[in-house]
């Protein structure tokens, strides 16, 4: 893996996901985004190999920052996983839910994360082969 990005306006759970993400893939490069719109413009920029993706952000939520990459064709492939701590029943974690790869509902375990994102990746390269 090259890229992560991780999306969250929570600081704290931004660095805990950075640090786990780091030590399981020493190589990759973790990047930050603290909104949807943030999240959206480094995605472009930079095609990370997978999205965690908080669905209750300030500037741009992350159903409508998730929306915009599956419409846009440079982005639409990037794996997306719906990290929530938000009710089953919130429009915005059910939208998101409903478009990503996969889904986290917080609080979640380091080995729950790795296997997700695991998961989610070799889908995408059995996909991409």
């Amino acid at each position: 893996m090259r890229a992560v990005l991780v999306v969250d306006d929570n600081t704290a759970v931004r660095m805990i996901l950075s640090d786990f993400l780091t030590m399981a893939y020493p190589t990759a490069r973790v990047l930050q985004a603290e909104n949807g719109a943030e999240g959206l413009a480094l995605a472009q920029e930079e095609h990370p190999d997978v999205v965690l993706m908080d669905a209750e952000m300030p500037v741009l939520d992350g159903f409508a920052a998730a929306q915009k990459l599956r419409e846009a064709d440079d982005t639409r492939t990037i794996p997306i996983i719906a990290i929530s701590s938000g009710a089953s029943n919130n429009e915005l974690v059910t939208g998101l839910r409903s478009i990503a790869d996969d889904s986290l509902p917080k609080p979640f375990t380091a080995d729950q994360l790795l296997q997700t994102v695991s998961g989610v990746l070799s889908k995408r390269t059995i996909v991409m082969n």
